[in-house]
Order: structure tokens, then sequence, then C-alpha cells
């Protein structure tokens, strides 16, 4: 009986700890960013922990982009960039409006044929 409690005590904790800990860049903690192609952002903050961003929307040619703005729902600095926030890139006559439909921790360099953008950032 004791093993079969201690089991499913074992099982219990398992299930209760993410897999992979997503880390948490703070919308006033982006140092850099990246783009890889028109739907996919990495973002880092000053610690260099990277996040790959896979975006839905009208953003597009980040590679000639100077900034773009995270927008949260919270509008608190302090907040993790998080699942459905939108990523915004202005130009002369158009702004683009991206949504982020996944966040995934990243180990890698940044891409190293995209322009780096060091505090290219601003947010709404």
């Amino acid at each position: 009986m004791r093993r079969y409690l201690s089991a499913l005590t074992g099982l219990a904790i398992l299930a209760a700890t993410p897999a992979v800990a997503t880390p948490c860049i703070r919308h006033n903690d982006i140092y850099n960013w990246s783009s890889v192609n028109d739907k996919t952002l990495i973002l880092e903050n000053f610690r260099h922990q990277k996040l790959v961003a896979k975006l839905i929307g009208t953003c597009s040619e980040f590679k000639f982009r100077e900034r773009i703005a995270i927008k949260s729902f919270s509008g608190f600095p302090l907040s993790c960039v998080e699942r459905g926030d939108t990523v915004i890139t202005r130009s002369p006559g158009f702004t683009g409006r991206c949504s982020i439909v996944s966040l995934e921790p990243y180990n890698g360099p940044m891409h190293p044929k995209a322009d780096m953008h060091k505090s290219g950032h601003s947010s709404y």
C-alpha cells in the first residue's frame, strides 16, 4: 500500500511540473530582436534569454524595421510577453499588426541572416 501511495504522489508531482519552463521576457526588458521571416521573431532580454514568437497577421518586411512595438492586454511594462499580444510595425501610410500565436524557448544564436536591432523596441 505504501509503495502504491508514493507512486501516486510521484505521478502527481510530475503531472503538475511543466516539461519546459518558458522564460518570461518582460515588455520593458527586451534588449534585442531579430526576424527569421515575416511570421517568426526571436526576442532576447537583457539576461540573454530568448524566445521564438510565431505570428499571424499583417506584419511584413521586418528586415527593414528598426523598431517594433509589442502591446499586451495588461498594458504593464513588467508583464511578460505572452501569446495573444500584438506586434505592431509602422511605415508611412501603413501599420502592420500581428498576433503572437506561440512562444517557445530558444537557445541558439540570433538569426545570422537577419538584421540585428538593439534597443529597437517600444511598448505601447
